[in-house]
């Protein structure tokens, strides 16, 4: 499942919105495919321009998406004006500047997107102008927002007729001389456009009031329908277009329009051909029922949502377009919050983990400090009773070796009366000697012994008492030479 939705293709919708008509079409793009179509037409009169679109949307709920917006020719004003210019910037502040001759409202009521459709001579670029009225634009942003619904741009029903053609037209043929054009028209249920094009690009467009239901019901609609359009060279020559008409092409809702496409043909002296709406583009089995049941032309939807691209004139506000955007930049900064919040639960649960791994080799590293504290105080203590019998069993150390010392350098005028010996200290000896010399003889005797490596004479004096002879002494020396 996870595969079969990461494979699929992506999709896209698009509404068409007119005074007396609201269509929706859905499709997929890569390969481009039909997948759906309806519309809401409204035979009755109305001065409410967006009731098409209302009762659309209450037939044909949208859910939460994102959709393209295309307004029909009665909705705008479409003009193509040759300037003096071929920079972008100075065309950009020409048409700023004629803005306000072309139409009667004033600058802040209207929105305005232009396309660059050619230099037909050096120095003069040709552009298409578009013009809408804001607030009808705004009321149909707001009927859509509340329906949760959020336009991704609004463009002109012209431009997806150029779409369509560039769709139907170009791979059959190839492109007309200079000179030669194309007369495009796309009856739909209650008005005509048409498109005139020289070489594939557009240049001219008209429109008409009049569609198929007045064309099937009323015969004064088709001569006033018929007579517009023989008009329409005359009027191509009066706009500056050049060239003449060398081809016709009726589509959108052709029945029963034989007789008129043959009129033309007669009255323009070249072949008028009539085409499917939906004949360049593959579309699912129920498509052309449904298209059979709403009776209204989707040459521009689907020309629009072939080209795979938002059209180049968008008269999307400016306010909406920052709305837009800053939607777009709040979803990828909730997406960066949630990827960095994954990451730092992720960080913290291998930081957990390794405290825990951590905290673990230290309680067995303490346990095992702990055997080995013990073992080697163990250790400690056996080296220390090691040592002292090491002394003990050493006679040079020994106290047996001090006594043999002192023994040795012993004569019979000394008399040793205490001898003070502890392990690693001085040796105190205390004695009496018969004559002074004498106590100094044993002095010297015990420096030549060897035995000890220090030995001086503490004190030696005489003897206390009237009859007392002889000297008292206390020498200390310190065992080992």
């Amino acid at each position: 499942m996870k595969a079969a939705r990461h494979n699929a293709s992506p999709s896209a919708v698009a509404l068409e919105i007119a005074p007396h008509t609201a269509k929706f079409m859905t499709a997929i793009l890569s390969p481009f495919q039909i997948q759906q179509v309806n519309a809401s037409t409204l035979t009755a009169p109305t001065d409410d321009p967006v009731s098409a679109l209302r009762a659309l949307l209450e037939g044909q709920p949208l859910g939460s998406r994102q959709v393209g917006i295309l307004f029909g020719r009665e909705m705008f004003s479409l003009r193509t004006l040759e300037l003096p210019s071929v920079d972008p910037k100075e065309i950009a502040s020409m048409l700023e500047l004629q803005l306000g001759k072309l139409t009667p409202y004033p600058r802040a009521e209207i929105l305005s997107a232009w396309t660059m459709v050619g230099v037909l001579r050096e120095g003069y670029t040709n552009v298409l102008l578009a013009i809408a009225r804001k607030a009808l634009i705004e009321q149909v942003l707001q009927i859509l927002k509340a329906k949760g619904v959020q336009p991704q741009w609004v463009g002109v029903s012209t431009q997806g007729l150029e779409s369509w053609w560039a769709r139907h037209g170009a791979p059959a043929d190839a492109p007309a001389p200079p000179g030669e054009l194309t007369a495009l028209l796309d009856v739909d249920g209650s008005s005509t456009d048409c498109a005139i094009f020289s070489q594939g690009r557009l240049v001219f467009t008209h429109s008409l009031t009049i569609g198929h239901e007045q064309l099937v019901g009323s015969d004064s609609a088709q001569l006033r329908w018929v007579g517009e359009f023989v008009r329409l060279p005359r009027v191509l020559l009066h706009e500056g277009v050049s060239g003449k008409i060398s081809r016709g092409v009726l589509t959108g809702v052709t029945e029963g329009l034989d007789r008129l496409a043959e009129q033309l043909a007669t009255q323009w002296g070249v072949g008028v051909d009539m085409a499917d709406p939906l004949g360049p583009f593959a579309a699912a089995p129920a498509v052309p029922a449904q298209v059979a049941a709403t009776r209204v032309s989707y040459a521009a939807l689907a020309g629009v949502l072939a080209s795979g691209q938002a059209p180049t004139i968008d008269l999307l506000p400016q306010e909406a377009r920052v709305s837009q955007a800053l939607q777009v930049r709040s979803k990828h900064l909730a997406r960066l919050a949630v990827s960095v919040t994954i990451l730092l639960f992720l960080a913290g649960i291998l930081y957990l983990e390794r405290i825990l791994i951590l905290s673990h080799y230290l309680t067995q590293l303490r346990s095992r400090l702990g055997v080995l504290e013990q073992t080697s105080r163990q250790v400690v203590e056996r080296q220390e009773a090691m040592r002292s019998v090491r002394a003990w069993l050493n006679p040079s150390q020994g106290l047996l070796h001090v006594f043999d010392a002192v023994s040795a350098s012993v004569d019979p005028e000394i008399t040793i009366t205490q001898l003070s010996y502890q392990e690693q200290e001085p040796v105190t000896i205390r004695g009496k000697a018969l004559t002074m010399p004498g106590a100094y003889a044993f002095f010297d005797r015990l420096k030549q012994q060897g035995t000890f490596g220090n030995v001086h004479a503490r004190s030696v004096a005489k003897m206390k008492g009237a009859e007392a002879t002889g000297a008292e002494f206390e020498i200390v020396c310190t065992p080992g030479s």
